[in-house]
């Protein structure tokens, strides 16, 4: 996704052998029972040693150990630098841009956006003119916090560009060193389906609006989207303020002009969900 100043984004057993009685006339010492001539084990057969040993091996292991977690005493020199107690932020994995060493390195972060710090009204309340369920969060926010990863410091970022309206409950994913923001919940209600960009290739970061041709996913909140083959983006169900979806749209990143395509999948889906 490209951005510019032009975009306004064992052993066998044999019952027979069990049952069977010694018979002097069925058998002589002096003359042993014939064997039958063997080839070379056939691929098959030679599969089924290792198939065998790693299924023991598997099971003397035993079940994987739950990942444990640790708290982690980030360093915050000033207050504004800290995320704070907040509910339906983001946070998104960037990767490092440049090489290690060399100027213009910036180390992998990630990249904290948006959030409800309160909450306001209730799902209970009639939809209002601008689509929601009554909700309102009048916490909400557009700040940007950067956790760097090799330093163990949050400090809060002021992108350039116009940013987007403050909200949560949004969806957000990583496209190569930048995020992508789409949908939330705010003070006002839905926020726009409008796609927003935060640029963290340089050192200061810039935030595009990203246009978008034709027919989207609309306004929804509580949705999630995510990079798929390094090219499109898919986002998956939500709500629209009147009902939860199970609609699957895709932006393919690298074709201009931008568009949302809805799919229609093939198979069982899973079920309406936020």
């Amino acid at each position: 996704m490209e951005v510019d100043a032009s975009m306004s984004m064992e052993s066998d057993h044999d019952p027979a052998a069990a049952n069977h009685h010694d018979d002097p006339s069925e058998s002589s010492p002096s003359s042993p029972a014939p064997v039958p001539p063997q080839g070379p084990p056939s691929q098959q057969q030679q599969q089924q040693p290792a198939a065998t040993a790693a299924a023991a091996a598997a099971a003397a292991a035993g079940p994987r150990p739950a990942p444990t977690y640790s708290v982690v005493n980030a360093i915050i020199e000033k207050k504004e630098d800290g995320p704070g107690c907040r509910c339906g932020h983001t946070l998104t994995a960037v990767a490092a841009v440049g090489e290690e060493g060399t100027p213009g390195y910036i180390g992998p972060r990630l990249i904290l956006f948006g959030g409800a710090t309160a909450l306001e009204g209730n799902s209970a309340a009639p939809p209002s003119s601008a689509g929601s369920a009554g909700i309102r969060l009048a916490g909400a926010t557009a700040d940007v916090h950067c956790y760097d990863v090799l330093s163990n410091k949050w400090t809060r970022l002021t992108p350039l560009g116009e940013p987007p309206s403050p909200r949560a409950a949004h969806a957000a994913t990583a496209v190569g060193t930048m995020v992508v923001i789409q949908g939330g919940i705010g003070p006002a209600g839905l926020s726009a389906e409008d796609l927003h960009v935060l640029d963290l290739t340089q050192q200061r970061p810039r935030w595009h609006r990203v246009v978008v041709q034709g027919p989207g996913p609309g306004p929804r909140y509580g949705h999630v989207m995510a990079l798929v083959g390094q090219r499109f983006l898919l986002a998956i169900g939500g709500n629209d303020g009147k009902r939860p979806l199970a609609d699957v749209w895709a932006l393919d990143t690298a074709a201009k002009p931008y568009e949302w395509r809805k799919l229609e999948p093939e198979g069982e889906g899973p079920p309406p969900c936020m």
